[in-house]
């Protein structure tokens, strides 16, 4: 059977269910005792175990295989959870993350090195004193005496461990059976440790799961044991099902079924659980409901290719275009008898419009989810204690913008840890608690999305900003006098700009804040920067929900036609040529009572000046009121978003143009561009 065409969506399946790893273990790490971080940890790396073997990428599910053994020690209670074997687990984590990558690129898992894996999984987890002797290796008098007592062992009244009990019960609860086996293989089989695992891969195959086995599985892969081995398996198959799915197995020569027993006293399940009936009862009861809802959930979702989506939303665009000119054809011959059906094509346009552009929308976290794994290696590699906060984990945005924006937020939380965060020591002197905080949030506002990373770090250094720009001649002596302090700031998003005086693995190249620059731009955004010496920054991204189709209020300056986005406008008013005031040489006008600094487009664009009547269009920038001059106001529409071209890469002022319904370009005015570009004139 071909695969290849499922490899698309194994890749998609396998990057979520590493980005959960990941999740998981960093969890685990800050909570050792959690059992239920374990059990996710061990599910998810089941799932990837099966799917990749079921594409055929042995050495992955191999992979798997071993980190999923490592997990049942720690569950068993045979091996003590340790920080360095939550290394060894992220370290694990990381290789399967490269194989994915590997064959995401056209490639496989042949490169994967599972023995260096097995081999430091087989040194690195501690023996605890409960599992010590059952986790040594025992000698062949040892295996043989075991192993001509398994069969009878098989029957009498074995105590498990809690953990085991505790999973067997919640997967009773669930509706799954629990069954006790006992495998026993012809004694003269050859590769024992190969059948067993077929036996493992069958029960597992079909959806079931070993949660406990005798001897344990490493000495199974050594083929320390005769011929029996006893499992703990839970399972959604009947026991006769599961009977002939194991006897059918070549070699295995008997299996003996039996229903899981909790071996625990009578006196001490009635302490435990004085009503087991009616508890038991909920707790099924919820964990159908959780269930039944989760069921839903998958049931009313569907994966689709982005590209498809791309094609929808380009289809989308070009009717948005046709019906605008429609109605720009129907001004002309004021035909009032498709008005009607003209309001009727606008509502459901504009609702297939809405409907679209929701389905390309995912949650920040889609993007945000990776960072606490790499805050977390950052700060043990740079032996500082950091409290990562994320903030606005449901905002969403377009999908085309989400897949942007990793790169640069990965430079803007590298430079809040190596920048601003202090050492411990440099901290507690500052009197500032020893742990430091970084938080990474999002939030919508208007038709854009708002990404803060802030620190409470030392803070930029204005006097060191001026410096290395001079130094590697950005300004000029002359220019430092007249310059603000977001100016000096925005010294930092020069090409080759670093603070650090010695560059290291993590920063101080001069290679983050252009980048984060250059692609926020070129995805219509803006970026800028808050900073308080000794307190800490806040480094802004404002994007755009989307990138193809957004309201505008379309203005005339000079005979032509411009947008501006409704996201960024305030109010509109008129206003006469006396209510302009000069204000130390800038142009002002008095608003509601609040001095509002203007831009006369008409001058601005090269044409003459404005007389008499004429429109005022109050924007917001920075919290702060901003207004445009123009002709005439033409009125709001939708309009679809098209690129300039490489010709107008350095035009900032225009984030792109739109086709309006007579067939002629409106260019799109950026208002934080337009903004900064006139007030350094």
């Amino acid at each position: 059977m071909d695969m290849s065409q499922y490899l698309g969506v194994f890749v998609e399946e396998s990057k979520e269910n590493i980005q959960a790893l990941n999740n998981a273990v960093m969890e685990l790490e800050s909570n050792m005792s959690s059992k239920d971080a374990i059990d996710e940890i061990f599910r998810l790396m089941h799932t990837l175990k099966g799917s990749a073997a079921t594409m055929g990428f042995g050495k992955m599910s191999k992979m798997c295989h071993a980190l999923e053994n490592l997990l049942d020690s720690v569950r068993s209670g045979k091996a003590k959870l340790t920080e360095n074997l939550i290394d060894l687990l992220f370290m694990g984590i990381d290789k399967l993350d490269e194989v994915i990558l590997s064959i995401e690129n056209g490639g496989d898992d042949s490169d994967l090195n599972v023995e260096e894996i097995l081999n430091m999984i087989s040194n690195k987890p501690e023996s605890s004193e409960k599992g010590e002797k059952a986790s040594s290796s025992p000698s062949k008098d040892d295996v043989k005496e075991s192993s001509e007592s398994e069969s009878s062992e098989s029957e009498s009244d074995v105590v498990f461990s809690d953990a085991v009990r505790d999973v067997a019960q919640k997967a009773m609860q669930k509706g799954l059976n629990v069954y006790d086996l006992n495998v026993e293989l012809m004694k003269d089989s050859v590769m024992k440790s190969a059948r067993m695992y077929i036996v493992f891969h069958k029960i597992e195959e079909n959806g079931g799961q070993v949660i406990y086995s005798d001897p344990p599985v490493e000495e199974i892969e050594k083929e320390n044991f005769e011929t029996n081995v006893r499992l703990v398996t839970i399972t959604p198959m009947k026991m006769d099902e599961l009977h002939d799915l194991v006897i059918n197995v070549s070699e295995v020569q008997k299996v003996t079924i039996k229903p899981f027993e909790d071996k625990k006293s009578e006196e001490q399940e009635k302490k435990e659980n004085p009503h087991p009936e009616s508890v038991q009862k909920e707790e099924k009861e919820k964990v159908q409901s959780k269930a039944d809802k989760r069921r839903v959930k998958l049931t009313q979702s569907v994966r689709v290719d982005v590209e498809k989506l791309n094609t929808l939303m380009n289809l989308m665009a070009e009717l948005v275009i046709s019906r605008s000119r429609i109605e720009e054809t129907l001004k002309k011959y004021k035909i009032k008898e498709v008005d009607e059906s003209l309001s009727q094509l606008a509502r459901i346009t504009l609702d297939l419009q809405s409907t679209v552009m929701q389905i390309r929308m995912i949650p920040v976290s889609f993007v945000f989810d990776r960072f606490p794994r790499m805050v977390r290696d950052l700060s043990k590699n740079l032996g500082k204690k950091i409290n990562f906060v994320i903030e606005g984990r449901d905002t969403e945005l377009d999908r085309a913008v989400a897949d942007e924006i990793g790169e640069p937020l990965v430079h803007m939380i590298r430079n809040s840890i190596d920048h601003g965060i202090e050492s411990e020591k440099e901290r507690i002197g500052a009197g500032k608690p020893p742990v430091g905080k970084v938080t990474l949030s999002a939030r919508q506002e208007g038709d854009s999305v708002v990404i803060e990373v802030s620190d409470d770090g030392r803070g930029f250094n204005k006097e060191k900003i001026i410096r290395k720009a001079l130094n590697k001649g950005i300004i000029q002596e002359y220019e430092v006098a007249t310059m603000s302090q977001e100016e000096i700031l925005n010294l930092t998003f020069a090409p080759g700009f670093s603070t650090n005086e010695n560059s290291t693995e993590i920063s101080g190249r001069g290679v983050g804040m252009d980048v984060v620059k250059k692609v926020i731009e070129s995805l219509n955004g803006s970026v800028y920067i808050e900073s308080v010496e000794g307190k800490g920054t806040n480094v802004i991204l404002r994007l755009p929900l989307t990138l193809s189709i957004i309201q505008a209020l379309l203005v005339e300056v000079d005979k032509f036609v411009y947008a501006i986005p409704i996201s960024a406008i305030d109010s509109t008013l008129s206003l006469k040529e006396s209510d302009i005031k000069d204000v130390e040489g800038r142009k002002t006008a008095i608003i509601r009572g609040e001095i509002v600094p203007v831009v006369d487009l008409r001058s601005y664009f090269g044409a003459e000046s404005f007389d008499g009547q004429s429109e005022l269009v109050v924007t917001n920038y920075k919290s702060r009121k901003y207004g445009f001059i123009v002709d005439k106001l033409i009125g709001q529409q939708d309009i679809v978003i098209k690129a300039l071209g490489k010709l107008f890469r350095e035009t900032k002022e225009f984030s792109g143009g739109a086709i309006l319904g007579n067939g002629s370009i409106a260019l799109i005015i950026d208002v934080p561009s337009l903004v900064q570009k006139a007030l350094e004139r």
